[in-house]
């Protein structure tokens, strides 16, 4: 277990979902721990239930839109706690859904202003608090989304997108002052968002076209946060790293038609591949 003792931490989002995983995970590596986001009483619950599962370990919540740079500034200095910010964890995000030929403004100004806007916020506000105390570790969570279409998550995913890019930016600019900014790609994890707005049928889905055949958790987030966090990352910036049993990897249609001309039936059958690309379309039965 990466050892982050001593250090201080804010995660954005903490509340709930990816962020309640890195705010434990970060806990059980020693961190001081400050959640944030806009709903004081899911804040107020998280935190008594990191409290409970992590006892005599610092934890403390704030409120804060991550979209409002006074909140963002007053954020950082509580989880500073008089001294550096040594761990940022940018998670608080969300998304629109619509149709490219349907979506007004507002799909398009929610995603961007809260994905790409407030994040950045966090990261100017969290870097000129490490550049002061001799670095840091900024880790921003974007999605698979990022780089794969999803259809009627246009708005989201390109602000995924675009996040992701500003992460690599973010790490050359400041690498100057000993601050490393990566970000991680979830895949499906089915937070309490996905569970209340999604359907059996896109859960069924998006687990069978996960390689790794499972859905992830919050904890498998917040894992590879805590070692992004501390010295055994600390020649790792700029990098965008899928968290996602595979999901993020290309894939085309199987060739097995071909192959069966090649080999025979026989050695398809034994040798059988998944073909991710049919099992992505809903129709496909078991």
């Amino acid at each position: 277990m990466t050892e982050l003792t001593g250090r201080n931490t804010l995660v954005t989002g903490g509340g709930t979902g990816i962020g309640y995983g890195c705010a434990a995970q970060l806990l059980a590596a020693g961190a001081a721990v400050t959640i944030a986001g806009r709903r004081a009483d899911v804040l107020g619950a998280a935190a008594d239930r990191l409290r409970f599962s992590a006892p005599g370990e610092t934890i403390d919540a704030i409120v804060c839109d991550i979209t409002d740079e006074d909140q963002v500034t007053r954020a950082v200095e509580a989880a500073a706690r008089g001294g550096n910010l040594d761990v940022l964890v940018a998670n608080a995000g969300s998304g629109y859904p619509g149709a490219i030929l349907q979506m007004g403004p507002e799909a398009w100004d929610f995603c961007f202003r809260l994905n790409v806007t407030g994040t950045a916020l966090c990261i100017k506000q969290a870097g000129l608090v490490m550049k002061e105390h001799g670095g840091g570790s900024i880790v921003a969570i974007s999605s698979t989304s990022g780089t794969k279409v999803q259809p009627w998550m246009a708005a989201y995913a390109a602000s995924k997108a675009g996040l992701d890019m500003m992460v690599r930016c973010a790490a050359i600019e400041l690498a100057q002052h000993g601050i490393r900014v990566n970000s991680i790609q979830p895949g499906y994890v089915p937070t309490e968002v996905m569970v209340e707005h999604g359907s059996p049928e896109l859960d069924r889905t998006l687990r069978r076209v996960t390689p790794v055949g499972h859905a992830g958790t919050a904890d498998d987030v917040g894992r590879v946060v805590v070692f992004l966090a501390g010295d055994g990352a600390r020649w790792i910036t700029g990098q965008l790293i899928g968290v996602d049993g595979g999901l993020n990897v290309p894939v085309l249609p199987s060739m097995a038609p071909i192959a069966t001309g090649v080999y025979g039936e026989d050695v398809v059958r034994a040798f059988a591949l998944p073909d991710l690309i049919a099992l992505a379309n809903p129709a496909v039965e078991d």
